[in-house]
């Protein structure tokens, strides 16, 4: 039985990531994560899908890497406040349940395409009910592997995929 090897990359995204099976370690000790700009938004779309109020470290992350400064970020949701940004990212106020769901459809629509192991159905968003929750409670944790899925035509992709 192979053991499953466990990386936890909180500290490099910012919030909690577990990767499984994923991460190279060489001979100098640094860790090699594979793809680490599929990883971010596969990270970034699969916790807009999740039907959980977002909390700040997760909106900071989301707009980190979707590559906006807040300003550029308030601009593309539409804000005229542009200092509300860094007041969501601080948890000093939370975004409203319109705004954020305008928020997670700005990131499907960015990053969806390079995030080819999470499925988006077209619905996705529309119906979705966002739980309320404490923002001590923090991020919510994630856990992904790194996979090789059905691509065009037979061929196999390399993908990020949750971890069931």
């Amino acid at each position: 039985m192979t053991k499953t090897k466990q990386y936890d990359a909180t500290l490099e995204l910012g919030i909690p990531v577990t990767l499984i099976d994923t991460v190279e370690e060489p001979a100098d000790g640094d860790v090699e994560i594979p793809n680490l700009d599929m990883l971010l938004a596969t990270v970034a779309v699969a916790r807009v899908l999740a039907p959980v109020q977002m909390v700040g470290a997760e909106l900071r992350f989301l707009r980190h890497v979707l590559d906006l400064t807040g300003t550029e970020f308030a601009n593309e949701i539409d804000l005229s406040d542009k200092t509300v940004v860094s007041r969501w990212e601080n948890d000093k106020t939370r975004p409203g349940g319109y705004t954020e769901k305008v928020i997670r459809q700005l990131v499907l629509n960015l990053l969806g395409p390079r995030a080819p192991g999470i499925e988006v159905g077209e619905n996705a968003l529309p119906g979705m009910r966002i739980s309320a929750r404490d923002p001590s409670e923090g991020p919510l944790p994630m856990a992904f592997s790194f996979e090789r899925r059905g691509g065009k035509r037979g061929q196999s992709l390399d993908c990020y995929a949750e971890a069931a």
